[in-house]
């Protein structure tokens, strides 16, 4: 006979929550976004033009993969790379970003779980006669209670899920920002360590005119002092030879400053750079450019995935803003025990007589807000706008970047070519001067002049190789950080090798 009267309130009870969300959604509809929307859309790397510098090439790259610069086979530069990159004080600040980001995703995960609070006062206190009844007014005594509160947000319009997405979105463009830091200091370091090569170059170089010039200047003083020379002579070679000293120790200043610069990079003292040995990286190292980049190398870039996983948490921002229109709807339950009786102790409290408790649901209605809303879901519409910008600049700078490189490459391979076809002229053009001088044929400024071109082809040549070298390294970064280049049959050979095993 009971049970009819106990359904009456339950179904009693259904019909006014059904009521209550009826009338929630029906006032939030007052709300709106107002017609707002994205604008931009995110390009896809494969859908740009790489150019004819890319198209002309051939069909054999392959990436990504770390460790390019290993190729070159220096030791050294094996261990200053990895010595950069293990305990920097720059990585370790993007490292502790991602530490922050999964703090931050840990936080807003949270809002999918019941939350759960506890709290308790303890009062010795005096009842005033005239202000409170009795008991226990006029009386002396122990008021205490605890209490916890449970909730738990339904998220029925995913807002919560939205801002936790979101938020792990941000931990991965972080984690993205990180190897993208990686890559940038490790191009720094190759390419410093290049530079540093150059200088040794260029001091073999100076040392090797200065030794020459030295003879030179011998020769014109026996030709002063047999009569057959003059004093001009002498004083234009003895200038040639301070130049040459000068020349040197300009290149032994850029030497230690090119260490300095490398320790810097290492995230060391001055005195790392110190035991650095010369580079047995030597400038005319081959360097084969990519026979194919296929534009979607370009979407393995960090910054470009950053990029992505930032538009992404962008997306989750707009869900969470759209979410906000509709109402939120909690669940709570309450227990408590109190007392503040007359007569009892400290522990009076813990007694059935103390237990209180509720149950029900908190529903928050937006109605009018000025405006709030609908203004910041604009604000991650326009976010979310900037970002896919953001992104799109990034694929276009980095193609840029690639076609670039690529062109450089080409061009240094000829003007290499060029130059050395050109030193091979004045070395013969010196060597001429100098038999003919010192058999009295020629002028001593004929040496002098075949001596000064010789010179710069040396210098053009070391610093073309050099900027191969360079320009190498910044396509290395320009691909993310990864090429390696698989000839045709050896790539084949593997192939058929794995489908044997």
């Amino acid at each position: 006979m009971k049970a009819p009267c106990l359904a009456l309130p339950v179904r009693a009870t259904c019909r006014a929550l059904s009521t209550a969300l009826a009338s929630a959604l029906l006032l939030s509809a007052c709300i709106t976004s107002g017609g707002i929307h994205t604008h931009e859309s995110m390009i896809d790397p494969t859908a740009l033009d790489p150019g004819a510098a890319l198209r002309a090439t051939q069909a054999d790259a392959k990436w990504p993969a770390g460790g390019w610069w290993r190729q070159w086979n220096d030791p050294q530069l094996d261990t200053l790379v990895q010595d950069a990159t293990e305990g920097n004080p720059g990585l370790r600040a993007v490292e502790e970003r991602i530490d922050a980001a999964r703090f931050q995703a840990q936080i807003a995960g949270a809002a999918k779980l019941p939350q759960l609070d506890a709290s308790g006062s303890f009062e010795r206190r005096r009842y005033a006669r005239y202000t409170t009844p009795a008991p226990p007014g006029g009386t002396t005594v122990w008021s205490n209670s605890i209490q916890a509160d449970l909730s738990y947000d339904l998220d029925l319009w995913g807002k919560s899920r939205a801002i936790r997405e979101g938020a792990l979105d941000n931990v991965h463009a972080t984690a993205a920002d990180a190897r993208f830091a990686e890559v940038e200091l490790q191009t720094a370091v190759v390419r410093s360590y290049v530079q540093l090569s150059l200088q040794y170059s260029l001091l073999d170089v100076y040392r090797a005119v200065q030794t020459e010039q030295q003879r030179t200047l011998d020769i014109a003083m026996r030709r002063w002092h047999a009569g057959v020379g003059s004093g001009l002579e002498v004083s234009q070679a003895q200038t040639q030879l301070a130049m040459s000293t000068t020349r040197v120790q300009q290149a032994q200043q850029q030497l230690a400053l090119e260490r300095i610069s490398i320790a810097g990079l290492a995230g060391k003292g001055p005195g790392y750079g110190d035991s650095l040995r010369r580079p047995s990286l030597a400038l005319s190292v081959p360097v084969t450019l990519p026979a194919s980049l296929p534009a979607e190398l370009i979407g393995h870039r960090a910054d470009v995935v950053a990029g992505r996983w930032r538009v992404l948490e962008a997306d989750k921002g707009i869900d969470a803003a759209h979410a906000d229109f509709y109402p939120d709807i909690n669940l709570l339950a309450t227990a408590s025990l109190g007392s503040a009786a007359t007569f009892g102790g400290f522990l009076n409290f813990l007694n059935s007589d103390g237990v209180g408790h509720g149950v029900g649901a908190a529903i928050s209605l937006p109605m009018f807000d000025g405006g709030r809303r609908r203004g910041n879901y604009g604000v991650a519409v326009a976010s979310r706008d900037a970002v896919v910008d953001a992104y799109n600049q990034s694929i276009v700078n980095a193609m840029q970047g690639v076609a670039a490189e690529v062109v450089s490459l080409r061009s240094l391979e000829q003007q290499q070519a060029s130059v050395e076809n050109t030193l091979e002229s004045a070395r013969k053009s010196f060597q001429l001067a100098d038999t003919g001088y010192r058999s009295g044929i020629t002028e001593f400024l004929n040496v002098l002049a075949a001596q000064n071109e010789q010179l710069q082809q040396e210098e053009s040549l070391a610093a073309i190789q050099a900027k191969r070298l360079d320009a190498w390294a910044l396509l290395m970064k320009d691909l993310g950080g990864g090429y390696v280049s698989t000839p045709p049959d050896h790539a084949a050979q593997g192939v058929a090798n794995a489908g044997g095993n």
